[in-house]
């Protein structure tokens, strides 16, 4: 049984995106490619993360690949049961690895740019995935919790955003 419709999901993605989106334009272009601190991503790899984390799930509804499920069938149960409605909750786990798909490589030149890259592939990902529902159940794959629902990605893809919105100096 979903605990959350489609439509919910939806307007609660939109909205973080969109704050999320807002919080990047405000970033200081000259710390823009800066991490900070030593090891960590900067703003424009944190950025380019949350655009990129789209793609596998988009390619998916496509009829391509979506991410690679990287753990055994137990461990994903483990997952879905122990952290999953913490997630859904809106409380993401601080310091858990980005599966490789979405690992940043480079980022977009200028906050601006990166912030309208963020609110064109979420608007994507968003529109596809609530068209796909509305014709039928749908199931897309992410790399640590294995198949997941409409709902639950666009909750999971909002929480996530916004456990990155904080690593942005505001």
């Amino acid at each position: 049984a979903e605990m959350i419709t489609i439509a919910d999901a939806a307007a609660f993605h939109r909205e973080t995106i969109e704050r999320v989106a807002a919080a990047v334009e405000l970033q200081d272009p000259a710390l823009w490619a800066v991490p900070r601190q030593p090891g960590k991503w900067s703003p424009a790899e944190i950025a380019q993360h949350l655009v990129i984390a789209y793609e596998p799930a988009l390619a998916e509804l496509g009829g391509g690949a979506g991410f690679v499920v990287v753990l055994p069938w137990w461990k994903r149960t483990a997952l879905r049961w122990a952290v999953l409605p913490r997630i859904l909750g809106g409380r993401f786990p601080k310091g858990a690895p980005a599966p490789k798909e979405a690992r940043p490589r480079g980022g977009a030149a200028s906050p601006r740019e990166a912030a309208r890259a963020l609110r064109e592939n979420a608007a994507r990902f968003e529109r596809r995935l609530v068209e796909a529902h509305a014709a039928g159940p749908v199931r897309l794959t992410h790399a640590y919790f294995g198949k997941l629902t409409a709902p639950q990605i666009l909750k999971l893809v909002a929480v996530h955003a916004m456990h990155h919105r904080e690593q942005f100096p505001s």
